[in-house]
């Protein structure tokens, strides 16, 4: 469903109370595309077996369109109604149209191989390898590669709701890690095997960055990054706020330090996946600053660290292009 200046636009979802489904679902048809993922169940009735179509996940409802005119019909048809929040961002959770789309089509093929999981992406992470889709259906797609019930399956996050699409073997992937890691030794830095346990995470953010000479390297980057402002913004909602900020000022410091002679460069596109890190960081610093819990002496390094910043590199507060 293009906009009105031809773009398409975004998906988002809410849940709806399960006998309010349909009303709601047929209000929001008459302006926008929606969807409710559905699976097969078959029941025992006398002497027959009778197969039934049912959400998959009862109330979650997906809607194509601008979230602030959904919301607003929404409020229309039930004041009560609400589209659902990132949990790291703490803003209208939105799935690109790319990945909705993809979604749907596994979804029509066959409905069984996509399984609604319990925790949040970041969870699968621990042992297991984090991959980018580069074929097929899923291609662009970013996850873990988990084996669940022995079927391989791509873990990743639709919006913010995480879930598992099986049936992947003829598919091939990317290992984002080891990417980033080759890419390090071909430009002869230091790939780090171990640290103290303070600069663990230094360290590991760290491993993330090496100089940019194509898109992939910059969608790589970006990738591995955004794990980690998952992880600040964890901290910061933990009361862990020193962390936090420390996590954010050294991802914006990195990134300037890497691209302040390459944000021009035409050669690795456009760099809005790099620029979304960055936006991402300022706002964890915006939070920690308007935060009364927050120390005042936290609050004072943040504007010191903001000045320096953006002093040396004051390309990392210009908005997307």
């Amino acid at each position: 469903m293009p906009s009105a200046n031809g773009t398409i636009v975004t998906w988002c979802y809410l849940f709806v109370h399960h006998t309010k489904v349909e009303r709601v679902n047929e209000k929001l048809k008459e302006r926008f595309n929606t969807f409710i993922h559905k699976s097969i169940v078959y029941k025992q009735v006398k002497n027959r077996v009778k197969k039934e179509e049912r959400p998959t996940i009862s109330g979650l409802l997906f809607v194509q369109g601008d979230n602030c005119d959904i919301q607003r019909m929404l409020h229309e048809i039930d004041p009560a109604l609400y589209l659902m929040n990132d949990c790291s961002t703490h803003r209208t959770a939105v799935i690109p149209d790319r990945v909705m789309q993809a979604f749907i089509q596994v979804s029509q093929m066959d409905e069984n191989r996509i399984r609604f999981m319990p925790h949040a992406l970041s969870y699968y992470s621990t042992g297991h390898p984090l991959v980018r889709v580069t074929s097929g259906v899923l291609s662009g797609f970013e996850g873990y590669i988990v084996r669940i019930s022995r079927d391989k399956c791509l873990v990743t996050s639709v919006g913010d709701i995480t879930v598992a699409i099986s049936g992947i073997h003829k598919e091939t992937f990317e290992n984002i890690e080891t990417y980033a890691q080759l890419r390090r030794k071909e430009q002869n830095m230091s790939v780090s095997s171990s640290a103290n346990a303070s600069d663990c995470w230094r360290e590991n953010i760290k491993q993330y960055f090496f100089q940019p000479e194509n898109q992939l390297d910059v969608i790589v980057m970006a990738n591995g990054l955004h794990r980690w402002i998952a992880e600040a913004y964890r901290w910061m909602n933990a009361g862990n706020y020193m962390d936090a900020m420390d996590v954010a000022c050294l991802i914006l410091k990195t990134i300037g330090l890497y691209f302040h002679s390459d944000y021009a460069n035409s050669q690795l596109g456009r760099l809005k996946d790099i620029w979304s890190v960055c936006q991402e960081a300022n706002r964890i610093l915006a939070a920690l600053t308007e935060n009364l819990e927050v120390p005042a002496d936290v609050k004072q390094r943040i504007v010191s660290e903001r000045q320096d910043l953006s002093v040396c590199y004051p390309f990392l507060f210009l908005k997307n292009e």
